[in-house]
């Protein structure tokens, strides 16, 4: 598992470590993994949050994009995780 953000790597690093986050980070200062995966600014302000479940061979087995209810969010991303993790798709 690793989260992607558009802040810079010090940022991150602090806030991996202030969390004690048990996944990594990575910066995408330039946002081009952001235009991949077509993660857009909603009215050109920060940007959205996406959760994308990808299995061993790379294919995308769910999307989720909540602004506002990331408990949800996040509970809904893990339960496909274990989905993948039990060999259903």
């Amino acid at each position: 598992m690793v989260g992607i953000s558009t802040d810079g790597s010090d940022a991150l690093c602090d806030f991996a470590q202030s969390l004690a986050l048990p996944y990594d980070l990575a910066s995408d200062r330039s946002g081009e993994v952001r235009r991949l995966y077509d993660v857009r600014r909603r009215f050109g302000l920060g940007t959205s949050r996406f959760t994308y479940v990808v299995d061993d061979a790379g294919v995308i087995r769910s999307v989720y994009h909540n602004e506002f209810v990331m408990k949800s969010h996040a509970r809904s991303a893990l339960e496909a995780l274990e989905t993948l993790r039990n060999g259903r798709v």
